[in-house]
């Protein structure tokens, strides 16, 4: 009796796990065969190589995060409203999706970069509300793109200390004083 066919989502588990655990430039087509159970012939039925597969998952997690975003911007207005919900979304994200927030960030930064430079959508969610923002006289005039890479920047690097006990603050508390941070960075 043959074997079924794996499915492409078991390869995907596979590859995110150990390009979450080695890197992406550290893991080879066999670790993820042996750890799905499978050939490496299997991987390529599903894509071209190992580096098609990383970009496919960083750009199906980049779009989850991206809708999970807008999720929480759905019933807000104003510029002020959206920049809490954003920052609550993104913060509740990291939270409840951690692997998917991990490998967005790490891939981000790392191996993915040239990939991700153009294609950060909740950058350009975040760029967007702040453009919102100055339009409607919320927020001060200032570059929108250096304005989000400040805002972000506050959002990752809490997110990162919270994630590795170096604050020992409740989250709820820790998301309010961020809120208020960015909005002191950006209000006019």
């Amino acid at each position: 009796m043959s074997r079924p066919i794996t499915k492409k989502g078991e390869v995907i588990d596979a590859a995110l796990a150990l390009f979450m655990r080695k890197g992406i430039k550290a893991t080879t087509t066999r670790d993820i065969a042996l750890r799905a159970g499978i050939s490496e012939g299997t991987i390529y039925r599903h894509f071209s190589s190992k580096e098609s597969l990383a970009e496919s998952i960083f750009a199906e997690n980049l779009d989850y995060f991206a809708k999970f975003l807008k999720g929480y911007l759905l019933h807000t207005k104003e510029p002020l409203e959206m920049l809490q919900a954003y920052i609550a979304g993104f913060f509740e994200f990291s939270r409840i999706e951690q692997r998917r927030y991990s490998f967005i960030i790490a891939a981000h930064q790392t191996e993915l970069k040239k990939l991700s430079r153009g294609n950060m959508k909740p950058m350009q969610t975040l760029t967007k509300i702040l453009r919102l923002g100055q339009k409607q006289g919320v927020f001060r005039k200032m570059d929108t793109k250096l304005a989000g890479a400040m805002v972000m920047g506050v959002i990752m690097q809490t997110i990162f200390y919270l994630k590795t006990g170096r604050i020992p603050v409740n989250y709820d508390a820790v998301t309010a004083e961020v809120l208020k941070t960015c909005v002191r960075m950006v209000e006019k």
